[in-house]
């Protein structure tokens, strides 16, 4: 609880002098003014973020995905059987799975963490690891899924995952894996913003309309139960969240204490985002949306949060495959801040009486 405690605390606001420095820069380029858009954006949002210039960016991307079970799925609300979870976990690191083809192909590190399999992977990887507190959640409609002390150190562990990268990274991403999931997070985006169900539910993996109709009715009576309109948003997890979902609140919590930048790809990556805003609003900055989900929720957690995405691929995989693409982006926004130059600087070097 003092980790997590004394993380919130200690993010805090972005470099305003450092951001209006970069747009000075980027407008006296030879380009109209802001015509390189989101680029000049993510230009602008790294400068208030980092503590040094954004040319001397660490230029290596790191993605972690967590991987967990959840005792929902108990409930028949997805088509995919159980065992997916460890199955494509370790599909992720043999690099056969979209995450682990896309990583390879734009040199992204790719970090594929326990952090509550029912079963953990037998086999040995380098860039496999274990943290969890607990092994999977417990089915939320016949109980709590998890206890709060667990949805405390397994944000913390997410929290202490970047604390342990910072060196290395100054950009990371998120992804998850787990059958079920997008019912969990559908159920904690139901509870945090009292939206409609229509709002709050997709179809996740592939349910039909009766499959649909029962993840709608085991979220609205489970969340009546347990009244997590009235909770806090540790206490929601707990209730009918995911490890997830906790996990990621702590890498976004962690990426904000340590000043990185956090890509949010997707449906339940976009959860655990907000959560972590409930948590600490000025969390908010450090985030970078990048692929929207074809999820419904999704666009109700830009709008509580006054963001944008600005990839539309239509993908519903999960995994963070969306914000892999992004990275080209984020470097190629450095490279006009270092790289371009202003009018004088093209006449000096090509302009002839």
């Amino acid at each position: 609880m003092k980790r997590f405690q004394e993380s919130l605390r200690d993010v805090t606001f972005l470099n305003k002098n450092s951001k209006r420095e970069c747009k000075e820069i980027l407008d006296s380029k030879m380009k109209p003014i802001g015509s390189l858009g989101v680029l000049e954006e993510i230009a602008e949002q790294l400068a208030g973020i980092l503590p040094y210039s954004i040319g001397k960016i660490k230029r290596k991307g790191c993605h972690i995905v967590a991987v967990s079970d959840n005792g929902i799925i108990e409930e028949n609300i997805s088509p995919c059987p159980p065992e997916y979870t460890r199955l494509v976990a370790e599909e992720m690191l043999n690099g056969i799975a979209p995450i682990g083809i896309f990583c390879k192909n734009l040199d992204v590190d790719l970090k594929v963490i326990d952090v509550g399999m029912k079963k953990s992977i037998p086999r040995k990887y380098p860039n496999f690891f274990i943290s969890k507190v607990v092994n999977g959640t417990k089915n939320f409609r016949k109980e709590p899924a998890m206890e709060i002390n667990q949805v405390i150190d397994t944000i913390e562990n997410g929290i202490f995952t970047i604390e342990e990268l910072e060196e290395e990274y100054d950009v990371f991403s998120t992804g998850e894996m787990g059958i079920g999931n997008t019912t969990t997070s559908s159920a904690v985006l139901y509870s945090l913003t009292r939206c409609g169900l229509d709002e709050a539910v997709g179809r996740g993996s592939g349910v039909n309309d009766e499959g649909l109709a029962l993840k709608k009715k085991i979220i609205f009576e489970s969340c009546v139960r347990y009244n997590t309109f009235q909770m806090s948003p540790t206490e929601i997890l707990a209730s009918v969240g995911g490890l997830d979902i906790a996990f990621m609140v702590g890498l976004y919590i962690g990426a904000a204490k340590c000043r990185k930048l956090i890509l949010v790809d997707g449906f339940i990556s976009a959860v655990a985002a907000l959560v972590a805003c409930r948590l600490n609003p000025i969390i908010k900055n450090y985030l970078l949306f990048t692929h929207i989900s074809e999820e419904p929720g999704m666009k109700l957690i830009l709008k509580e949060l006054g963001k944008e995405a600005f990839l539309n691929m239509k993908m519903r995989l999960g995994e963070g495959t969306g914000a892999i693409f992004a990275y080209p982006m984020i470097w190629g926004a450095v490279d006009i801040y270092e790289k371009m130059k202003t009018p004088r600087e093209i006449y000096n070097l090509f302009f002839e009486e």
